[in-house]
């Protein structure tokens, strides 16, 4: 039996493309959400994928 994941399947964004640094820092987007600064690009990397994971219904966080 498959599992049906929620993700589409293609992505408006490439991973790569989610992330930008400006004067204040590293930032994330999404389809649906902008967030940061972050002080470096792993803190938003990690970020992002946590947001992803939970708006997926990945992570439950009760």
């Amino acid at each position: 039996m498959k599992n049906k994941s929620k993700k589409p399947l293609n992505p408006v964004f490439k991973p790569q493309d989610r992330y930008y640094i400006n004067q204040h820092g590293w930032w994330f987007y999404t389809v649906d959400k902008i967030s940061g600064p972050y002080e470096t690009k792993g803190l938003c990397i990690d970020a992002c994928r946590y947001y992803i994971q939970k708006r997926d219904g990945i992570i439950d966080d009760r």
